[in-house]
């Protein structure tokens, strides 16, 4: 019985480790592994492709030195960090027209002296020699040029990266006091540039798409090989492909062509201008896309937790992090069920109001001639409008005419006995609770519904809002985004996700990725981090 118990848990084991392994077959490239090269030019070359997962940013330039007899050579980098008109200036010119001046006769007396040559050559660059395909990662991932040579058992690094320079721009949607101060620009190849010098990682990959018969407008697809779900990217990439339109504008386009439920009233991608937030999705397993001409980056697939989370979380203490997080929630509520609240209680549930606050209501709407939904109803368009006009002003006008707009209008509608200014109230009070948002598509999404609430509590009151708050969570809880449910980590709720989703836990507590996100790779950092004093 024991040597059968045994066997069973042995069979059960192999099981385990095969399906487990099953996710990840191929791993072509260990960065902890150090790969000589062959010296043959054609092998190494397949070497660095490999290790960078055919990236469509990394550039190999074949080329021939002039020698006598001819020797087949190769410049390999990175497009997004490499400035390429240094490279051609300063490395492919002259070993174009630099070696074929020296004469040499015998194959091996050129590879018998390469640095030598290489070093007269290329007397302006930093060099560095490289045997292991290790180093030579590293030095493509810090901005420099390799240079293969048929025969040659090692590649030459030169230093060709871009100058530093501020290409990008200040966040406006996402800003933070503490933290990085860089967003995205409309130009994809600076977008990827920094990705890049924050990933520096040969497992960052970029796929190059181009979408629109006419407007060929370039897009590129990032994730990190072995953490992204390869059904994930193969899906999404399948959808992109399937795109066959005249032309996109911007990366919102993309989204709606790509989403689980177009019709639907939510937005189930995510978009981001900073780089670091980007950063941080990749790790989580998610995919990036970086369209021309738009100065945010699309994530996919998102949930619902992501709306509630700024960066700014991130660079204060998780304590204020968690207590900013909880607001946001609340807001979520106060702005689709507060006026929806007032207009039901006061419309058919006033033995709901304690005594006092009844009588001071009934006395403020005594010369109101519309009903608690109507004036609600216009002081909540009111409200729209001025946000409306405040954002398409010039920004020094537009906050003036938004806020003098706001103080006049209620003041003025109030006096004439038109609203109530309990409702004056109600509404700006839900106006600032909605500010506390930071994405505009899923607050934008929130304020329409909103009006959706309002109209079921003036037909049902109570009953009818019970009914919006039902059907607003049965449509939430179907929502997909690539397969993956909208609604992480409340349906199906994971009180793992939620150590990083809702609340914010310090940095060490959080050990894992999303296992409805990542399948396999879901060990994100060691165990053993938690800080302590010196015994």
């Amino acid at each position: 019985m024991n040597n059968s118990l045994f066997q069973y848990i042995k069979e059960a084991l192999k099981k385990v480790v095969k399906k487990e392994g099953s996710q990840n077959q191929e791993v072509p490239y260990n960065f902890n592994e150090v790969k000589p090269f062959t010296g043959s030019l054609e092998e190494d070359i397949a070497l660095i492709k490999n290790a960078f997962k055919n990236s469509d940013d990394l550039v190999i330039r074949k080329l021939f030195l002039p020698t006598r007899p001819i020797t087949r050579a190769a410049v390999i980098f990175l497009e997004s960090i490499v400035n390429r008109e240094c490279l051609v200036n300063s490395v492919i010119y002259p070993l174009q027209q630099g070696i074929g001046e020296r004469t040499i006769t015998e194959r091996g007396e050129l590879y018998k002296s390469i640095e030598t040559i290489i070093e007269g050559v290329l007397s302006n660059n930093n060099i560095y020699y490289r045997k292991g395909l290790q180093e030579a990662v590293a030095d493509i991932l810090l901005g420099n040029g390799l240079l293969l040579i048929d025969s040659y058992s090692g590649v030459i690094s030169t230093s060709v990266g871009k100058e530093p320079a501020r290409e990008y721009a200040e966040p406006k949607t996402e800003r933070v006091v503490r933290g990085s101060q860089q967003g995205f620009v409309e130009d994809a190849m600076v977008n990827l540039s920094l990705l890049r010098k924050n990933l520096k990682t040969p497992r960052l990959v970029s796929k190059k798409l181009y979408i629109g018969r006419e407007s060929k407008t370039e897009l590129w697809v990032v994730y990190i090989d072995e953490i992204a779900d390869n059904a994930i990217v193969e899906e999404l990439l399948k959808r992109l492909k399937r795109i066959d339109v005249d032309g996109i504008i911007g990366s919102n386009q993309i989204e709606e062509y790509i989403s689980d439920a177009p019709m639907n009233i939510f937005n189930t991608s995510f978009f981001t201008e900073r780089p670091d937030r980007l950063q941080g999705m990749l790790l989580e397993g998610r995919i990036g896309m970086i369209c021309e001409g738009t100065p945010f980056a699309s994530v996919v697939p998102a949930v619902v937790a992501d709306y509630f989370i700024t960066t700014e979380d991130y660079y204060i203490n998780s304590y204020f992090a968690t207590f900013n997080r909880l607001i946001r929630y609340l807001s979520v509520f106060v702005l689709l069920f507060f006026p929806a609240i007032y207009i039901a209680i006061s419309t058919f549930h006033q033995e709901m109001i304690p005594t006092r606050l009844a009588l001071t209501l009934a006395g403020t709407r005594a010369g109101v001639p519309y009903p608690a939904f109507v004036e609600a109803l216009l002081m909540e368009i009111a409200i729209e409008t001025l946000r409306e006009a405040g954002t398409r002003l010039p920004a020094y006008i537009g906050q003036t005419i938004s806020i003098v707009g706001a103080l006049i209008i209620g003041q003025a509608a109030v006096e004439a006995g038109l609203v109530s200014p309990a409702v004056v109230i109600v509404v700006a009070t839900t106006a600032i609770f909605s500010f506390t948002l930071p994405f505009t598509n899923f607050n934008l999404s929130l304020r329409l519904i909103r009006f959706f609430n309002m109209a079921l509590a003036a037909t049902l009151g109570i009953y009818g809002l019970m009914t919006g708050a039902l059907i607003i969570a049965l449509n939430l809880f179907s929502l997909r985004s690539l397969g993956v449910p909208f609604m992480l980590p409340f349906g199906p709720i994971s009180l793992e996700d939620m150590k990083d989703w809702v609340l914010r836990l310090p940095a060490w507590r959080i050990t894992r990725r999303s296992k409805h996100i990542v399948k396999g790779n879901n060990q994100r950092k060691s165990d053993n981090l938690k800080p302590s004093p010196p015994s």
